[in-house]
C-alpha cells in the first residue's frame, strides 16, 4: 500500500508491516520517515539492526542470510537496505521480489532510495514491495505547501508564531526543508514562551544583519542611495539570503501603497509599527515617489522575489540593489 509521510506516522502507531520502501529526493522528510519506522520497531522489540549499503557493495544472498540469522542478544531485528541513488539491478529487485514472497516473522526490512523513475515504480520488485508492505514516496514541497508545514512543524514544537513570521519563514527556506527544521529550532530555543513575531525569524538568521534588514528600506525611503548600496553590500557580504532582504523590502512598499489609498498598514500588515519619525519618514518617501512609481516598485519587488527563490530568471542581488535606488528616487525604470 502507499502512505503520504503524514499517513505513515499514524499508522505506525496502528501496526508495523513487514517492508517499507522509503524513495523521493527531499531529504528531510525521507530521513524523519525513516527515523519513525526504526523508532517504531525499537518499540516493539526489533533491538538489533542491520545495514546493507548497495552503493558500498552487497551480496544479494546477505538479506536472506541476514533476516534467518538470530543475534545473542535480540530474537527481533530491523534490516537497513539503503539503495541510495543506486538500483539494486537484476540480481537486487529478484532478491527482494522473493524476500516480500515471504518476509521473516522476526524481521522488518526497511529500504531506503532515491528518487525512482516511472519505470522502476511499475518494475516487479517495487510492486512486491507495495503489495507486501508500506511504500512511501517524500518529495519537495510545493510553493502553496510550505506555509502549511511552517505552521504544523511550528505548532509540533509547541510554538505559536504571528502569520507574517509564518510566511516569512516559508518564503525564506522555500524548497529546503532542512534549513526550515534547523531555523525552526533555533526558534525555539530563543522564544522563550513568546509568540514569534518577524523581529524573531529576523533575529534567528543572525544579529548582524537584523538592524541593516530594517535599517535598509528606511534609508532608501529617505532617499541615501549611498547609503542603502553600502547596506545592501554589506549583507550580501554576510551571507544573508537575498529572499530575506527582499521581504523586508516588499514589506515596507506594501506599507507606502497602503499609506497611498489612505489605510494604515499597521492596521493591515501584522506586527508592523509606524509612529513618530518613522510614520513622517514613510509620508515624506510617498510623497516624493508618486503612485504610480510605488504600485511599479512594488511590482518589481514582487518579481525580484520570484528571482530570489529561483522561480524566475535574474540575478537577485543586483536587482535588489536597481530596487533600492528606485526607492531612493534614482532612475529604475525607463521613463522613471
Amino acid at each position: 500500500m502507499r502512505r503520504t509521510p503524514q499517513q505513515l506516522r499514524a499508522s505506525l502507531e496502528r501496526e508495523l508491516a513487514p517492508v517499507y520502501l522509503i524513495m523521493g529526493d527531499e531529504p528531510l522528510q525521507s530521513m524523519e520517515c525513516q527515523d519513525a519506522i526504526r523508532a517504531a520497531a525499537r518499540s516493539r522489540g526489533y533491538a538489533d539492526r542491520t545495514v546493507l549499503d548497495v552503493e558500498t557493495g552487497i551480496d544479494w544472498q546477505a538479506l536472506r542470510f541476514t533476516a534467518d540469522s538470530l543475534s545473542l542478544f535480540s530474537s527481533r531485528q530491523l534490516i537497513d537496505l539503503r539503495l541510495g541513488d543506486a538500483r539494486p539491478g537484476t540480481a537486487g529487485a529478484e532478491a527482494i521480489s522473493r524476500y516480500c514472497e515471504q518476509p521473516s516473522p522476526d524481521a522488518v526490512l526497511l529500504i531506503s532510495s532515491g528518487r525512482l523513475d516511472g519505470k522502476t515504480l511499475q518494475g516487479g520488485w517495487v510492486r512486491a514491495v507495495e503489495k507486501q508492505g508500506v511504500l512511501v514516496q517524500v518529495r519537495p514541497l510545493k510553493a502553496g505547501e510550505m506555509t502549511a508545514w511552517v505552521e504544523s512543524r511550528l505548532r509540533a514544537r509547541g510554538l505559536g508564531a504571528t502569520p507574517e513570521a509564518v510566511r516569512l519563514l516559508a518564503d525564506r527556506d522555500e524548497g529546503n526543508l532542512l534549513a526550515a527544521a534547523q531555523d525552526i529550532d533555533k526558534l525555539a530555543l530563543l522564544a522563550g514562551g513568546r509568540t514569534i513575531d518577524v523581529g524573531e525569524v529576523v533575529a534567528a538568521v543572525g544579529d548582524s544583519a537584523r538592524f541593516d534588514l530594517y535599517a535598509l528600506p528606511d534609508s532608501a525611503m529617505a532617499g541615501d542611495a549611498a547609503r542603502a548600496v553600502r547596506m545592501l553590500r554589506g549583507l550580501r557580504e554576510e551571507g544573508v539570503e537575498p529572499v530575506l532582504v527582499c521581504w523586508g523590502m516588499t514589506r515596507e512598499l506594501r506599507a507606502l501603497n497602503l499609506l497611498a489609498q489612505g489605510r494604515r498598514p499597521e492596521e493591515n500588515i501584522p506586527g508592523y509599527k509606524m509612529f513618530g519619525q518613522r510614520e513622517s519618514l514613510l509620508r515624506a518617501a510617498a510623497q516624493r515617489l508618486g503612485v504610480e512609481k510605488m504600485r511599479r516598485l512594488l511590482r518589481e519587488a514582487i518579481r525580484i522575489d520570484r528571482v530570489a527563490k529561483g522561480a524566475a530568471p535574474g540575478e537577485p542581488w543586483g536587482e535588489l540593489t536597481g530596487l533600492c535606488l528606485g526607492l531612493a528616487g534614482r532612475p529604475l525604470f525607463q521613463n522613471s
